[in-house]
């Protein structure tokens, strides 16, 4: 029997910054969740594999046709790769616009006669999810807990400033438009300390401010279609505070099950949100125990970290149940397992 080719793409270990230092952490982070993948869909044995690997990296052991990627190289390697594959799996960043490249890249592939079935979320949520801004005003529709996004153009007006001094806030967080994960997010006192930061180098034209929000730092991984979402794993996000900035040292999937119930409506109502959105989605959220309310503060549509501990964690193949809720038209969720495991990152 011929097996389909599948593509499998994370982007920091298939050379996506070849033209920069790789840094430690995010090459950890990206081997972990691909070849938790890549072992997952070996399992299967359904799918010829093909991936790519950043030619200053070993390949993973699971990959057994694995293209090296030079250089700057990586858009002229992945589209021979796709052009190649049957299906298509990425991994990618949300920074400066390249999970949503990626995301259009293989949408317009998919179009073509013949061209690869694209395993990920649609255009739109993926547009939505990647911007904050957007990810701010969606939620907000939804009815969904949320903090305020402002614009760091927009706190360098005097008279939206004087609007906003009816808020009591003690603390600010900046983060990139299109951040992801921790990368890039800084600490303040005072909004006067955040907007001294934001005007080096014009830094209020990539940053949005937000409260700081006490609490528990967590998420829920999470598998959606046609406007129909179901739980994963509810997980605590086990998160470092040094020199104003974050650091994610560790994530307990599984770790907030008595929260499990109200995870689950949150991802009912992300999944009616982004009607396009497809397969996994991870929920980045702030449980705040004095006033019970869980604020939704990141939507991931992509892979995160926490799916290198879902096989353990739900007893079943998550490759499988996510391939199934995506390709099967009569998708049902089978019973998970709550175990709780840990992830050291």
């Amino acid at each position: 029997m011929k097996l389909e080719k599948l593509l499998v793409c994370e982007f920091i270990t298939a050379g996506g910054l070849g033209a920069e230092p790789l840094p430690d952490t995010l090459a950890k982070e990206g081997a972990l969740m691909r070849d938790a993948l890549l072992c997952d869909l070996s399992e299967l044995n359904q799918y010829q594999l093909i991936t790519m690997h950043d030619a200053r990296l070993q390949p993973s052991v699971y990959a057994k046709n694995t293209m090296a990627v030079a250089t700057g190289d990586f858009l002229k390697v992945f589209k021979k790769a796709l052009k190649q594959a049957d299906l298509v799996w990425i991994i990618a960043p949300e920074t400066d616009g390249i999970l949503l490249e990626l995301t259009a890249l293989c949408l317009a592939a998919e179009d073509d006669e013949d061209g690869a079935i694209f395993l990920g979320c649609g255009y739109d949520a993926s547009l939505v999810a990647t911007s904050k801004t957007l990810s701010f005003e969606a939620l907000q529709a939804a009815d969904i807990h949320t903090l305020p996004v402002f614009g760091g153009e927009d706190l360098m007006q005097q008279a939206f400033l004087d609007a906003m001094s009816g808020l009591n806030v003690t603390k600010w967080v900046a983060k990139p438009e299109d951040g992801a994960g921790c990368d890039g997010i800084r600490v303040f006192d005072s909004l006067a300390d955040l907007r001294d930061w934001l005007k080096q180098d014009e830094q209020y034209l990539r940053y949005l401010a937000q409260p700081f929000q006490q609490g528990i730092t967590a998420s829920f991984a999470m598998i959606c279609r046609d406007g129909k979402g179901w739980l994963l794993s509810c997980n605590q996000q086990h998160i470092q505070y040094d020199d104003s900035q974050f650091k994610l040292t560790g994530i307990s999937v599984n770790g907030m099950q008595a929260y499990w119930q109200r995870f689950e409506t949150l991802a009912r109502k992300v999944a009616k949100m982004l009607p396009d959105a497809l397969g996994y989605i991870g929920v980045d959220v702030i449980v705040e125990p004095e006033s019970d309310r869980i604020f939704v503060i990141d939507i991931n549509p992509r892979l995160t970290s926490s799916y290198a501990g879902l096989r353990e964690a739900i007893g079943h193949n998550p490759a499988r149940i996510i391939l199934d809720c995506i390709l099967q038209p009569n998708f049902k969720m089978p019973v998970l397992q709550k175990n709780m495991i840990e992830i050291k990152l």
